[in-house]
């Protein structure tokens, strides 16, 4: 027989050395002013990014565009050559409606008559009349859904009811400059039916002659 082989006896392992309580509390009271510091400055950031960027309202209005009626005159005019409707997948005339409507004449109106003051007081206040037209182009979002024929339109401010003054104001200068623009008579309007109405007098004088 084989002689027995000796099983040699090994220490026993230390005990674990993770933090406790009592280490927790240590590192707390010893890094506290820290740990405050950085708490203080956490609420401070905060503070800030919640003044510089204060909540806003978003009200929102809906514009269908069914068809534009021309009414400019023009010298050989049919009885549907004044009627003018969108295309199938609304790009042809919405696309120029969008234009007038986030354009910065649009919201230069828009500005005197809410007021740029009421505008701006929530961005530092001023009467800069300009400023206050870009705070309204910038808040506004204009979208037209997929194959459809509204324009929808929708206004971001910090005060709930500028928000609601300016969208009412925009939707109602957009209407009347759509009219100003599709039916209405400028210099150009007018020196155009000089020279048609001309044309018409001579068109006329020369089949009376004829005849």
């Amino acid at each position: 027989m084989s002689d027995p082989i000796p099983i040699q006896a090994r220490p026993a392992q230390s005990a674990s050395s993770g933090l406790n309580a009592a280490d927790l509390q240590y590192m707390l009271f010893r890094h506290k002013w820290k740990i405050l510091a950085c708490f203080l400055l956490g609420v401070a950031a905060a503070a800030f990014i919640y003044f510089r960027n204060p909540p806003s309202y978003v009200t929102e209005a809906k514009i269908l565009i069914r068809y534009i009626q021309e009414s400019r005159p023009t010298v050989a005019k049919t009885e549907d050559s004044d009627i003018r409707t969108p295309d199938t997948r609304g790009e042809n005339i919405i696309n120029s409606e969008l234009e007038i409507l986030t354009s910065l004449d649009l919201a230069l109106q828009v500005a005197d008559a809410v007021g740029p003051r009421n505008i701006l007081a929530a961005y530092g206040g001023g009467e800069d009349r300009t400023r206050a037209a870009v705070v309204v182009r910038n808040g506004l979002q204009v979208e037209v859904p997929r194959r459809s024929n509204i324009i929808r339109a929708r206004y971001r401010h910090p005060d709930p009811m500028i928000a609601r003054q300016v969208l009412d104001a925009l939707v109602r200068t957009y209407l009347e400059r759509h009219v100003a623009i599709h039916q209405g008579r400028g210099v150009l309007d007018d020196f155009f039916a000089q020279q048609a109405d001309q044309i018409r007098a001579r068109l006329a004088q020369t089949e009376e002659e004829i005849k």
